[in-house]
């Protein structure tokens, strides 16, 4: 028998009124009352979600990040956009500084949003505490790992793409290896250099050469000019971003040193600029668009059945997309 407004009004002790107001309202406030009626209309497969949809209405959601300039950027916003069109998200970009979001900030949102994309490399523990007490308000993904997994996160697996940079390097014949690092704090910086390493590690292999860069172009050129100092030859480099490879590259062009000849190097991000460079750069891609539809779906699945007390980390694959930047010491 097809279950009614009646029969939830009946099992959750509210008024067929109430019932109506939280099931076919524009957005959610994620309390006990408003738990216990969505709990038991799944319970019945009473179809609310289909009836909100129809109605036209879409779940409003917010990517907040402190926008930089740069291609990483265009990139992630221009995809995240792609994968709203195909869901029923409304998406709005917040450019906004990480502490003034959450001291200052976070509590407008959690009460005028249905759901919050946050992407902020360098939260602390602190910074997670303040995000977690609002979850019990409204469903928080961050886009970046977090060192300790107090919020939900939806991110790229860092660390097997650094691990693949080091496996490529090896397959191409390199016995030299070099990586230019990130800041310590960003925790994502930390996993592609771990999977690296761990890499080398396992294949009795050793780093030669590193150099802490802070994922800009100019730390790429410090990079090269520490690497130009030690004389190196022959080695294969992972930077793990995009951009410190091409601040490396542009001065090593500069230098008169040809690549990959000289040596080869493999950045992450895949950014659209890698196929300008010279020599195009071999980088691990990262799909923003897919990033984009698991992040949005899994906040539409929140509307439906949100359990704050479910932590869960969901990584998105990554792949290693190979050009003139290395070369095959084998053949």
């Amino acid at each position: 028998m097809k279950c009614t407004l009646k029969d939830l009004a009946r099992e959750t002790g509210f008024s067929v009124s109430t019932v109506s107001r939280f099931l076919c309202g524009k957005r959610r406030y994620y309390n006990q009352k408003e738990k216990l009626i969505f709990d038991t209309a799944n319970k019945y497969n009473y179809p609310y979600i289909q009836n909100f949809y129809n109605n036209g209405i879409k779940l409003k959601i917010s990517l907040i990040t402190t926008i930089r300039k740069g291609e990483f950027f265009s990139a992630l916003l221009s995809d995240f956009h792609l994968a709203a069109k195909k869901s029923n998200c409304d998406i709005e970009v917040i450019d906004i500084e990480k502490d003034d979001f959450i001291y200052n900030k976070i509590g407008y949102f959690a009460e005028n949003k249905d759901g919050l994309c946050i992407l902020f490399p360098d939260l602390n523990k602190e910074d997670c505490n303040i995000i977690e007490s609002y979850t019990n308000k409204i469903p928080i993904l961050s886009l970046s790992p977090i060192i300790d997994a107090s919020v939900n996160t939806i991110t790229f697996d860092n660390y097997k793409g650094g691990y693949l940079a080091a496996k490529n390097l090896k397959e191409l014949g390199y016995e030299n290896i070099g990586i230019i690092s990130g800041d310590d704090t960003v925790f994502e910086a930390v996993q592609r250099r771990n999977g690296f390493i761990d890499y080398l590690a396992s294949n009795n292999m050793k780093c030669q050469w590193e150099f802490k860069g802070d994922y800009s172009l100019e730390s790429g050129n410090k990079a090269f000019i520490d690497f130009h100092s030690k004389k190196l030859s022959n080695i294969g480099i992972f930077g793990v971003n995009d951009y410190m490879c091409f601040g490396f590259m542009k001065l090593a062009l500069l230098s008169g040193i040809n690549i990959p000849e000289k040596l080869s190097i493999i950045g992450f991000d895949n950014t659209p600029f890698c196929n300008n460079t010279i020599p195009e750069l071999s980088s691990i891609s990262t799909d923003f668009i897919e990033l984009g539809k698991r992040s949005l779906s899994s906040l539409e699945k929140s509307f439906i059945n949100y359990n704050k007390t479910e932590l869960f980390t969901n990584l998105v694959p990554v792949e290693l997309i190979e050009r003139s930047s290395t070369r095959d010491l084998i053949k």
